[in-house]
């Protein structure tokens, strides 16, 4: 039995009425990395809701792992409008049960089959390119990263629609959804504005293709070895149990949604960042030269481009996609010192833990040495959680991983993308961390 003082979670100073909605709704991330010196747990007021916000990096795995106490959140429900009952919306043994489906379609063997799609693609992009035009690069990198997933679902004949309505439909609609994940009423989805219309409109022609692609598939009965025709026959093996057409759908649309956002806002944080550091810039040549040289990108190399994988692990920590993760008990527990009870609702800042000085010294400089083995300490692992912990870590995880590297070194072995003057780029903080824009120049690397 756990002894000891139990203590009130603090309360900062709030407004009548509104509490820290003001705050919280101006600047999100501010208000989150301010918040953390009040203590390892604080109470928030949003509105008439009292959230608590867990700054402890043990106490934040303690939630995480423990996915029967703490439950997902008010921000998985507002997504549901999305990704229906999919993995990153859903609980407890359907959530299971349909990980155990899903996980398959990421083993290593699989992704292996996918390197080939994500390095054709990522060439496709460059090979557009010319010398000295400009791009926007964070529309160049999701583009490929909708093409990137949405060839791996559908890799026959049946899926050239889909994906080409994934590339129109996708980035609408995750706008949307991050809009209506952070809003605190409850009450942006329901005003009849022209935004909610082209939402519906668009949301629905997106889940019709979906639905004819997977009735199709089934009516064809063959494996075309993608994703969507190992979840049409993936079988748990514990209740025999296969998926429904719409869990399905559920699924397909959740790897949308999850597959794009992540490694195409990495992606174009890494490539803000070189832009402005010729040194890392510099290393990142250096390095991808003596791996890849003249030939193709294979997923081979992967493992061997140590500094590609440091830049991605510094954008992940910097700009963190899921910055922030919500969950709510289901019965009464202690967190630290405080006693919460049943149906608190709490938030895990993960932006500001990975922004912590006691854990990462420095912390808004871009450093990518800082994964050094030789300089990593042992604070730093339980504190950086870019793809969450325990149960609900993302199932994805890899195949983020694999695209990003991938589509980093095409990039790196012919071409270095500069800043153009005069345009600022800031932080979007919707559902993931996006640049408000990136515009940037095109230079053959033997021509600058």
């Amino acid at each position: 039995m756990r002894t000891g003082v139990v203590r009130k979670a603090r309360m900062p100073r709030r407004l009548p009425l509104l509490g820290h909605a003001v705050s919280f709704a101006r600047d999100p991330l501010a208000f989150i990395s301010t918040m953390r010196h009040a203590g390892d747990v604080v109470k928030i007021r949003v509105g008439t809701q009292d959230l608590y916000l867990i700054y402890k990096p043990a106490l934040v795995r303690q939630v995480l792992t423990d996915a029967t106490t703490f439950v997902r959140g008010i921000q998985a429900e507002r997504t549901k409008v999305l990704l229906g009952n999919g993995l990153v919306s859903s609980d407890g043994d359907f959530h299971l049960r349909n990980r155990r489906l899903v996980q398959p379609a990421f083993h290593r063997q699989r992704i292996a089959g996918y390197a080939d799609v994500m390095r054709e693609e990522a060439e496709a992009m460059v090979a557009r390119w010319r010398e000295g035009g400009q791009i926007a690069a964070d529309d160049e990198v999701m583009q490929v990263g909708l093409r990137v997933v949405g060839k791996t679902l559908f890799s026959n004949a049946f899926g050239v629609e889909a994906v080409d309505e994934v590339v129109r439909s996708v980035p609408l609609v995750l706008d949307g959804v991050g809009r209506r994940a952070l809003d605190p009423t409850g009450l942006l989805q329901k005003l009849p504005t022209a935004g909610n219309r082209e939402f519906n409109t668009t949301l629905q022609r997106l889940r019709d293709v979906v639905d004819r692609i997977i009735a199709e598939y089934r009516a064809s009965n063959t494996d075309h070895g993608d994703m969507v025709s190992m979840l049409l026959r993936a079988t748990d093996a514990e209740t025999g149990e296969q998926l429904t057409d719409l869990q399905i759908r559920d699924e397909v649309i959740t790897m949308l949604a999850a597959g794009t956002d992540t490694t195409a806002n990495t992606l174009s944080w890494i490539l803000h960042v070189l832009g402005e550091r010729a040194d890392l810039e510099a290393r990142l040549h250096a390095e991808v030269d003596s791996v890849v040289g003249d030939r193709p990108v294979t997923l081979a190399d992967v493992p061997k481009l140590e500094f590609v994988r440091r830049l991605i692990s510094e954008a992940l920590r910097l700009y963190p996609q899921a910055w922030v993760l919500a969950r709510t008990t289901t019965v009464p527990v202690r967190l630290g010192d405080t006693a919460l009870p049943a149906g608190t609702s709490m938030l895990l800042p993960i932006y500001a833990l990975q922004r912590d000085p006691a854990v990462f010294p420095d912390p808004t400089t871009f450093d990518p040495d800082r994964w050094d083995p030789e300089r990593t300490n042992q604070a730093m692992k339980p504190s950086f959680l870019p793809f969450g912990a325990g149960r609900h870590q993302c199932v994805g995880e890899a195949f983020a991983w694999t695209e990003a590297a991938i589509t980093l070194a095409v990039i790196a072995r012919h071409w270095r993308l500069c800043p153009v003057p005069g345009k600022s780029v800031e932080i979007n903080s919707l559902a993931t961390l996006r640049p408000t824009q990136l515009p940037m120049t095109t230079h053959l690397r033997n021509t600058v």
